[in-house]
């Protein structure tokens, strides 16, 4: 066999390697894709670590505490929601994607975006109406793509919403021009409004409120699969992010909170459940640190995730409203 033919042979066995590795890599990757952003039709609690969802068993008078106090929030709530007018609104992305949210109407200038988390909808934002209700907020309260009764395949974990934000903050200004806006996200939606934070944005955004929310995609991905499933990071990550940029159009390592921090002016608000399994209250330093704006800072220590208002209602109240006033013209409430 002459050198010729084993330089062909040896060609050959790299390329069937290479294209073997391709074809692992979109297998892989593809899995991954759809578990971790892909539309999902029902809640999957496989996808939450374990000790987030033993913590009602584990701490049985903390939940009595906050069923309690989720109870009362809602009977509060559905006399106020009962007395706004409330708009069924539609938009289209910037990519053609179909999006739809709840307006909530007042009398006045002030406005708040409710933004939820991975998982859920528009509805699940609802426990926060009533106290922007009742100090003169309209409402906006937005279904994610990939989520509720929005379009899209895929979700971009807030990375790709932060421009549906952008969409909306325009569609509120074409009703009210004058309008001042809040933006107020949690989990996912936390990090939807921090990524929001990092764009050009108009003088009407004034402030922003995250609760619970992670500092990039990379890592919240990179510790669930420690977490949930007990994998490395290395290679499945970047495999998943690879696919995710063919299938999703965004690579995991661009979803950035804390880089969108750093570009931003507007006063953030970072609020943390002190117990949270899910994403870490490490996370809530990281972006709280690289926030370039004015920002304040509350941690509820005995809360999990996305409890903090749960667990301590008057405070957080008191901490949200007594931040965004700052940065509002003074208004009278609506709705007493």
């Amino acid at each position: 066999m002459d050198v010729w033919m084993i330089l062909l042979i040896l060609a050959a066995g790299l390329a069937a390697l290479f294209l073997l590795g391709i074809g692992i890599t979109l297998i892989v990757g593809m899995f991954f894709v759809r578990l971790a952003v892909g539309r999902k039709k029902a809640w999957d609690d496989s996808l939450i670590p374990k000790e987030e969802r033993e913590q009602p068993r584990r701490y049985p008078r903390r939940q009595a505490i906050l069923d309690r106090n989720k109870a009362l929030i809602w009977e509060e709530n559905r006399s106020l929601l009962a007395k706004a007018r409330k708009e069924p609104w539609e938009i289209s992305a910037e990519d053609g994607i179909r999006l739809v949210a709840a307006a909530y109407r007042q009398e006045g200038r002030r406005w708040v975006i409710l933004v939820h988390g991975y998982m859920c909808s528009g509805r699940d934002m609802m426990e926060y109406a009533g106290m922007y209700l009742r100090a003169g907020f309209s409402l906006l309260v937005p279904d994610q793509r990939a989520h509720g009764k929005s379009g899209g395949k895929y979700t971009g974990m807030g990375w790709l919403e932060r421009r549906d934000m952008v969409c909306w903050i325009q569609r509120i200004l074409r009703e009210d021009p004058e309008a001042e806006i809040v933006l107020h996200g949690v989990s996912m939606g936390a990090a939807t409004v921090m990524m929001t934070a990092g764009e050009t944005l108009p003088e009407n955004v004034k402030a922003v409120v995250e609760d619970c929310g992670y500092a990039s995609v990379e890592r919240i991905f990179r510790d669930e699969l420690k977490t949930i499933f007990h994998l490395p990071a290395f290679p499945l990550l970047h495999q998943a992010s690879a696919v995710a940029k063919l299938v999703a159009k965004y690579d995991f390592r661009e979803a950035s909170s804390v880089e969108q921090l750093k570009k931003t002016k507007l006063p953030v608000l970072f609020i943390h459940g002190g117990m949270d399994a899910f994403v870490r209250p490490y996370m809530q330093d990281l972006c709280y640190e690289a926030a370039a704006g004015e920002k304040e800072y509350l941690r509820i220590e005995d809360a999990s995730h996305t409890q903090a208002y749960e667990r301590q209602p008057e405070v957080y109240r008191e901490k949200v409203l007594g931040f965004v006033e700052k940065y509002l013209t003074k208004e009278e409430a609506v709705l007493k």
